[in-house]
């Protein structure tokens, strides 16, 4: 999928925004990883969100008509295009004058998390991305948008996802425990001299990061979500 302007294109912000639907109607080493991410740092409880598009005949559009309707993207694709003929075979301009309405854009789009719809993205790429979010959550959205949507990629979410954190380092002090390092420092050292040595985990993680071992993605509002970029 490519988020390239297209001859003609639109911005989506030069549409008036449709109405809601209303709720009645229609490193160097390789970077370990954390034996369970998602025990370590359960995905915390959020709505789940329902991937949605508003789909607009580009005839009326052209007519001075606003015709369209929110449509939801977590379907397969074939189901999704059927959606899209719906609401283009309802077209008023082609009941006053005959003409078929062929072609729409995506207007808006709604609970896609941190992924961006384009408004002549496929239908194949929008229920692959929204399928996935659905089923994952805004941990996937940012996946998918790191990767802009490539559907190879989206493919490898459930391989790749470390968690979610309240920062880079809490995902690093995570690792570690993992790997029993503080024992282990402990262990050889004998003594109180063990509790004067701390790995420096932000430049750990800064290590991991700049090497392409890992991905990091801030959530909006705080927090990150960790994959493993290799």
């Amino acid at each position: 999928m490519t988020h390239e302007q297209q001859p003609g294109q639109r911005n989506p912000g030069e549409y008036p925004r449709p109405a809601p639907l209303s709720e009645s109607g229609p490193a160097a080493e390789t970077t370990p990883r954390a034996e369970s991410g998602q025990a370590n740092s359960p995905e915390r409880r959020e709505e789940p969100l329902q991937p949605r598009i508003w789909v607009g005949s580009l005839l009326d559009y052209n007519s001075g008509i606003l015709h369209g309707e929110w449509i939801d993207a977590a379907q397969d694709d074939q189901a999704l295009g059927t959606e899209v003929q719906r609401v283009l075979a309802a077209s008023p301009t082609t009941a006053e004058t005959g003409d078929p309405a062929e072609e729409y854009g995506i207007f808006d789009y709604d609970d896609f998390g941190v992924y961006r719809v384009q408004e002549y993205d496929r239908l194949e790429d929008v229920a692959r991305v929204a399928l996935g979010v659905a089923e994952h959550g805004p941990a996937f959205a940012a996946w998918a948008d790191l990767h802009d949507g490539h559907l190879d990629m989206l493919a490898g979410f459930t391989d790749a996802y470390m968690g979610e954190y309240d920062s880079p380092e809490a995902w690093a002090e995570t690792v570690m425990d993992d790997l029993g390092i503080q024992e282990r420092l402990e262990h050889e050292l004998h003594g109180d001299m063990a509790r004067y040595v701390r790995i420096d985990t932000g430049a750990w993680v800064q290590d991991a990061w700049l090497s392409g071992d890992i991905a990091i993605i801030h959530k909006p509002g705080g927090g990150v979500w960790i994959f493993d970029g290799r």
